[in-house]
C-alpha cells in the first residue's frame, strides 16, 4: 500500500508567527515519517502559505549533509532549527561505506560525474546526464563508486504543491481509496475498512473541515469513507497536525502490509 495525505494551504492561517508555523509543519513531517507516508499533497483552500509549507516539508525530508547544496540560505528557513529530526533510514547513516548500502546523494561535479553521499570523499557515479539529487547504491569502496538505485525500505516522502482545489487534487493523485476526516464522520471504530493500493487521507484546515472546504469552492467529491478518527474528543477543536498524528496512528494499527 502507498499512503498519501492531503493538507490545505491554509494550514497556518491561525499561526502568523513564522517560528510557530515552521514548528507545526515540522510536526507533520515527523508524523508522516513515523508512519511511512510516501506522498504529501498541499491543496488550494484559500491560504497563502502553500510554498512555505512545501519548502519546510522538503527541507525536513532532506538529509542534513545535502541541505547545503539544495537549500541556499533564505529567510523562510530562519527557524529551521525547531524542525524535529526525522531519523528515517536515509537520514541515519554511518560514516563508513558498505558495499550494497543505499544512500541519498547530490551531483556535485560534471565531466566525470561525482556525488556527495555524506562521506569524507566524493563518489564516482556510473551513469551519464545526471543532475541534482539521486538515490545511490555503493558498488565499490576503493575507489568509491555508486550507481542510481531504488531503496527497498521506507525512504521518506515526496511533496506535491498542486495549486488546485481539493477535488481536482484528489483526481490528480489517482487514488484507489479516498478517506475524508471529519468530526461529523462515521466513528472509525465502527467502520469497515478495506484498504489496498493508493490510499489518500484528507485533512481540513484549523477553521474549516474537509466538506466545508469543498462546498466553499462549489466542488463535490465522492469519498469512499468519511471518518471521525478522534471520537469523543474532549477539546473544542483538534489542530491539523494533531489530527494527522492521531489518524495515522489508527491506520498504522490496522494496516496489514
Amino acid at each position: 500500500m502507498t499512503w498519501h495525505i492531503f493538507i490545505p494551504d491554509s494550514l497556518l492561517e491561525e499561526s502568523r508567527d513564522p517560528k510557530i508555523g515552521t514548528y507545526k509543519v515540522g510536526q507533520i513531517a515527523r508524523a508522516a515519517s513515523i508512519f511511512g507516508v510516501e506522498h504529501i499533497w498541499i491543496y488550494r483552500a484559500g491560504g497563502r502559505d502553500g510554498d512555505f509549507i512545501k519548502l519546510v516539508l522538503e527541507y525536513a525530508e532532506t538529509p542534513q549533509y545535502l541541505r547545503k547544496y539544495l537549500f541556499p540560505i533564505r529567510e523562510e528557513l530562519k527557524y529551521a532549527g525547531v524542525i524535529p529530526p526525522l531519523r528515517t533510514p536515509h537520514h541515519k547513516l554511518k560514516r563508513k561505506p558498505r558495499i550494497g548500502e543505499i544512500r541519498e546523494g547530490v551531483i556535485v561535479k560534471k565531466g566525470k560525474t561525482y556525488a556527495d553521499i555524506g562521506l569524507d570523499e566524493l563518489a564516482l557515479v556510473e551513469g551519464k546526464g545526471l543532475e541534482g539529487r539521486y538515490t545511490f547504491k555503493i558498488v565499490s569502496k576503493r575507489p568509491l563508486r555508486v550507481v542510481p538505485a531504488r531503496p527497498e525500505e521506507y525512504w521518506g516522502y515526496k511533496v506535491h504543491l498542486s495549486k488546485k482545489t481539493l477535488a481536482k487534487t484528489l483526481k490528480r493523485a489517482r487514488l484507489d481509496v479516498a478517506i475524508a476526516t471529519s468530526r461529523k464522520g462515521k466513528d472509525v471504530r465502527k467502520a469497515e475498512l478495506k484498504l489496498a493500493g493508493n490510499i489518500g487521507i484528507v485533512f481540513g484546515s484549523p477553521r474549516k473541515g474537509v466538506l466545508e472546504i469543498l462546498r466553499e469552492f462549489n466542488e463535490d467529491y465522492r469519498f469512499d469513507l468519511i471518518l471521525n478518527t478522534i471520537p469523543n474528543q474532549k477539546t473544542q477543536t483538534v489542530r491539523t497536525e494533531e489530527a494527522i498524528l492521531a489518524t495515522l496512528a489508527i491506520f498504522n494499527f490496522i494496516r496489514r502490509d
